[in-house]
């Protein structure tokens, strides 16, 4: 059994290297299929990252008129952490509105020039409410909206947090889209460049297969060299494609890194801890796909 095994890796081996240019070709159109999946997958592990940073920072900040007393504010924001969803209320002094943002704005010397000559803090009290959840926030500005307390508020103009987490998820949506015709685009061509190469080796080896017929070779033994033949183009297009992946990140490293360290994320880091999840599922779709395809070509063209 295991002799016969080695046999039919050989047969394939050989046709392997036979056809080395259409061996190339299929296995180039993997890896695009390929490349096209974990450039995918990137985008949606950073477009993920981005949007829950920005779930983290969103919140609504209430400012206070001047005139607000002490006991108004508290009875505020009594009012606010008693409403649903709501996670956090915070209270800023318009001191601490002050060197917050000239904390923010260390970097920027004119900034803090203009600061450094200002006689009086142009800020106010302000109250930074967190919701729960991002879908929260629309329900609790018409809370707000809605409440007693509009006297204490500086002409507010609420803008829905939701509409930035929303349009980075669009964005998203639409690159994932794009994203996955381009890998079913290529899967398609892959599909069809696997069952082209396979039917070119069936009518390469006629003669072969009709001496094997003739010395009593099984129809098993006959077909297997073809579908482990198409499992080698998966093997091999899996491996150059965590290759090229691995040098794509370091290339683009320099760049990706002052886009991605404000988030604190590393694509690199992230296959590196998901290796497995992505390119054991990868390499299983690969092979799935090509031993279909060429499984189709064997059934049409291989009369055993």
């Amino acid at each position: 059994m295991l002799l016969t095994f080695l046999r039919i890796v050989k047969f394939a081996l050989q046709d392997f290297y036979r056809n080395f240019w259409l061996s190339f070709v299929t296995i180039s159109v993997l890896i695009l299929a390929l490349v096209s999946v974990n450039l995918l997958i990137s985008i949606n592990a950073v477009t993920e990252k981005i949007v829950s940073v920005v779930e983290d920072k969103v919140d609504i900040n209430v400012i206070l008129n001047d005139n607000a007393s002490e006991a108004e504010i508290n009875n505020f924001t009594i009012f606010l952490n008693n409403i649903e969803n709501v996670q956090e209320v915070k209270f800023l002094s318009k001191e601490a509105v002050l060197e917050d943002f000239r904390q923010k704005n260390i970097g920027n010397p004119d900034i803090q020039l203009a600061l450094d000559e200002l006689e009086q803090n142009p800020f106010n009290n302000t109250i930074i409410i967190k919701a729960d959840k991002p879908d929260d926030y629309e329900m609790i500005i018409q809370k707000i909206k809605g409440a007693e307390y509009q006297g204490l508020m500086d002409n507010n103009d609420f803008s829905d947090p939701k509409k930035l987490i929303s349009f980075v998820q669009q964005l998203s949506g639409k690159v994932e889209k794009f994203g996955l015709f381009v890998a079913g685009l290529f899967s398609m061509i892959a599909l069809l460049i696997v069952f082209n190469t396979i039917r070119v080796t069936i009518y390469t080896h006629k003669e072969e297969i009709g001496v094997m017929r003739l010395v009593g070779a099984t129809n098993s033994f006959i077909r297997m060299p073809f579908i482990i033949e198409s499992v080698l183009y998966a093997i091999v297009a899996v491996v150059l494609t965590i290759m090229i992946m691995y040098f794509i990140f370091q290339l683009s490293a320099p760049y990706l890194n002052t886009l991605l360290d404000s988030y604190g994320f590393s694509l690199n880091s992230y296959f590196n801890q998901n290796f497995i999840r992505i390119f054991g599922l990868e390499l299983l779709s690969a092979v799935i796909l090509t031993i279909i395809s060429s499984g189709i070509a064997i059934r049409r063209y291989l009369k055993v």
